[in-house]
């Protein structure tokens, strides 16, 4: 019974042997029939048609088609050619029927070498006008490539081996899956060896490598990030980029300024952002981002943001800074010297001149209260008065020591400021448009150094609008207020900036002026001070058309307001 059931199975295993045989052999034949041989024709063929594409450029051109002797020297180039010594010609034959409207002289076919090659192929070329897009001429090519000889045994030793050997391929299909495990095995170790490499590569960069998806939540970082942050990834892993990066920008989240950064210009500034390291104190740096696209949406699923480390450069730039301030105030000084001067000398003969008025006034308005001399000595009146202010304001503007911050009412310093320009101004055919609000709430801030800020954005307004000609000149100061915010504007239509003045109109030094006519510390200094009193400055500007200066200046009732 065991050894019936044994010839059975075993009957049962030939059988499916001989099935399993069959059908291989069946698949090998129908595979090499149907798929191997199409495809040796077609690569061959196409193999053929590339070639016949770089050898028919001359040929193919209508001036040599017009001339027999260029026509026939490249036709024996053609029907010559091989790409071994020893090999016979590739082009076997070549049949070219011309658009008798365009050769009349050609009313019949050109035939060269052997059209009636059986082994050989067809290839069909035709030659437009580059007028009306017409076929002007049609080329067939006879080609009989120099390695199908060649091709044809290989197939047919490869199709006996094949068949041959697959009564034993299958007795050696476990070497074969052996073989393939090795192989797995040694791509994994490769593979597994290749992203250990390009993570120390990626370890050794000292900026922060962060991958981030589409809200903000960080899915890897690179070592130099997790060691300034002194944590692991598991610590960050999931949680937002917003936890451990500010943006100095916060008129939109950080996460917006990533995806317009990584999906917008690539020329747009960087971002700049503030970050705490696992010892707290604040850095500045830079930040950078670009975007893993989903091929089927093509919109960025995760964000690669790389952010470097600009502390260094920002500590720099705050000496250069401090060093532009110590250079100002050292004219400052002069300033407030000369002024001092100044208000000593005049300030006793105004003080007299304003005196005899006064008493001319008073004996005039006793003789005749009516008399037109009383309002000409009162004109003297205020103008002395006047004087005295410009003095007292410029004393005030040149002092080098700094008065106490305190809320005072922003349209005292802007209005001290003005007195310096009105008549300059006018002098220069320069229109001072004041639109200043009395009402505005109270800022805490030192005068001397807003009206510092004032005079310094007026002086280049000023200067831009000397560099143009046209009538309408004109500086326009707009005084406002909301809820959080007083609103200083100062806007010319002088000659404007483009972009990247702009973009460094308030580094230290940086100047568009020719040598020995500015130093650039101007905007510099407006640009610490405004920090200083958490004033944000916006600046938008078209060459050509103007400059505006926006100036945020926080409040005392925004606290209120936010509350």
């Amino acid at each position: 019974m065991i050894s019936e059931n044994h010839q059975n199975k075993n009957g049962q295993l030939s059988f499916i042997l001989l099935a399993m045989m069959l059908s291989l052999i069946l698949i090998a034949l129908t595979y090499f029939y149907s798929v191997l041989q199409p495809k040796l024709q077609s690569q061959t063929e196409n193999q053929a048609s590339l070639i016949i594409n770089m050898m028919v450029q001359n040929l193919l051109r209508q001036e040599v088609l017009e001339n027999a002797d260029l026509l026939s020297g490249e036709i024996q180039k053609l029907l010559s050619y091989s790409a071994e010594v020893e090999q016979p010609p590739f082009v076997k034959g070549l049949k070219i029927r011309f658009n008798s409207q365009v050769f009349p002289d050609h009313s019949g076919s050109l035939i060269r070498g052997n059209i009636e090659c059986h082994d050989c192929f067809e290839i069909e070329k035709k030659l437009y006008s580059n007028q009306n897009n017409t076929v002007i001429a049609q080329v067939n090519f006879w080609i009989e490539p120099e390695y199908l000889d060649d091709l044809t045994p290989e197939f047919t030793f490869q199709f006996i081996a094949f068949l041959l050997g697959l009564v034993v391929m299958i007795g050696f299909v476990w070497k074969s899956i052996h073989k393939l495990n090795a192989y797995q095995t040694s791509t994994n170790h490769a593979l597994r060896q290749t992203k250990e490499f390009n993570n120390k590569i990626i370890n050794t960069i000292q900026d922060w490598l962060l991958v981030i998806d589409q809200d903000g939540r960080i899915l890897n970082a690179n070592q130099s990030a997790l060691s300034q942050l002194n944590k692991d990834l598991s610590q960050i892993n999931k949680k937002l980029i917003q936890q451990f990066v500010k943006p100095l920008d916060t008129h939109s989240s950080l996460i917006e300024q990533i995806q317009n950064k990584a999906e917008n210009n690539k020329d747009e500034p960087q971002i700049e952002v503030k970050f705490k390291l696992k010892n707290q104190i604040e850095h500045y740096g830079v930040l950078t981002s670009t975007g893993f696209k989903d091929f089927k949406t093509t919109q960025p699923v995760q964000y690669l943001v790389i952010i470097k480390d600009i502390q260094s450069i920002k500590l720099a730039e705050a000496k250069l800074a401090y060093q532009a301030q110590m250079a100002h105030a050292g004219r400052l000084k002069s300033l407030g010297e000369m002024a001092t001067g100044i208000a000593h000398e005049i300030n006793q003969p105004l003080a007299v001149i304003r005196l005899a008025a006064e008493g001319i006034k008073e004996s005039l308005s006793m003789q005749n209260p009516d008399a037109f001399e009383i309002e000409i000595t009162q004109d003297i009146v205020n103008q002395v008065d006047r004087i005295s202010v410009i003095i007292n304001n410029m004393r005030s503007y040149a002092r080098l020591n700094p008065s106490p911050r305190q809320w005072i009412a922003p349209h005292k310093p802007i209005n001290n400021a003005l007195t310096f320009f009105r008549e300059q101004l006018r002098v220069n055919a320069i229109d001072l448009i004041e639109e200043i609000r009395e009402d505005c709430p109270n800022i805490q801030v030192e005068q001397q150094k807003l009206e510092q800020v004032i005079v310094n954005i007026i002086t280049n307004a000023s200067q831009a609008l000397e560099k143009i000609a046209h009538q309408h000149r004109k500086i326009r100061v707009h005084l406002e207020c909301d809820l959080k915010h007083v609103i200083l504007t100062i806007e010319d239509n002088g000659c404007g900036m483009d972009e990247m003045t702009r973009q460094h109109c308030l580094d230290p030094f940086y100047t568009t002026k020719e040598t020995g006519e500015g130093t650039g510390l101007g905007l510099s200094i407006v640009n610490n001070i405004l920090h200083e009193f958490n004033i944000e400055l916006k600046i938008e500007s078209k060459l050509g058309k103007g400059t505006r200066f926006i100036l945020y200046i926080p409040h005392q009732n925004a606290e209120a307001t936010d509350d």
